[in-house]
């Protein structure tokens, strides 16, 4: 099972893509390299298209 990720006061946020170009927003210290986000590191990530938009109409 995948460890949760609990950060600690200010948490800076990036916006990342993986290889078929989908975009994300991860916590730049759960990172090891922003250019070169693999799987795994991209389960501390929000994905852009599944989240909700109300605004938007979602």
């Amino acid at each position: 099972m995948a460890e949760a990720y609990s950060p600690k006061g200010r948490t800076q946020f990036v916006w990342v893509k993986d290889k078929a170009g989908n975009e994300f927003v991860c916590p730049l210290d759960a990172l090891k390299d922003p250019s070169k986000v693999d799987k795994e590191e991209l389960k501390n990530c929000i994905d852009d298209a599944k989240s909700p938009q109300p605004f938007a109409g979602g």
